[in-house]
């Protein structure tokens, strides 16, 4: 499965919110956009989709930025990947014409509920909490 980079760019910016998200302090742009490799400009662009969803809230001046509007226990992937992608299925195949077209369709929307239904339960929380585990303990000397 692909994710468009518009996608991708959405949920790195998320869950980087998610991360900051008890310092209940607005996130920058600039901040998100450097710590994961998103062009600014972009970004700016995929905050307002989120925030038009209501998954983020924003706040204007020298310390302003972005926040959840939820904690990330309440907000899903699928919250996140629906406010970018939105949320048409197929409603037809390239060749209406042939007789097997619609069990092509048939199958890719249920696909595609099946995509919806596994994001709809991973919340942010989860995303952060699988990176922790992943990346280890830290060990100094």
């Amino acid at each position: 499965m692909n994710l468009s980079a518009k996608t991708e760019y959405a949920c790195l910016a998320a869950l980087e919110l998610a991360q900051q998200f008890d310092a209940q302090q607005p996130v920058q742009v600039r901040k998100i956009a450097e710590g994961h490799g998103i062009p600014s400009t972009f970004l700016v662009q995929i905050l307002q989709d989120l925030k038009r969803a209501g998954l983020v809230t924003s706040t204007r001046g020298a310390a302003g930025g972005y926040r959840l509007s939820r904690s990330p226990e309440e907000v899903t992937l699928a919250d996140v990947i629906e406010a970018v992608e939105g949320h048409a299925p197929a409603a037809n195949c390239a060749s209406d014409t042939s007789p097997l077209a619609p069990v092509l369709l048939d199958v890719y929307q249920e696909l595609s509920s099946a995509r919806q239904k596994h994001f709809a339960g991973i919340t942010l929380a989860d995303l952060l909490a699988r990176a922790t585990v992943e990346a280890g303990p830290m060990w100094y000397i």
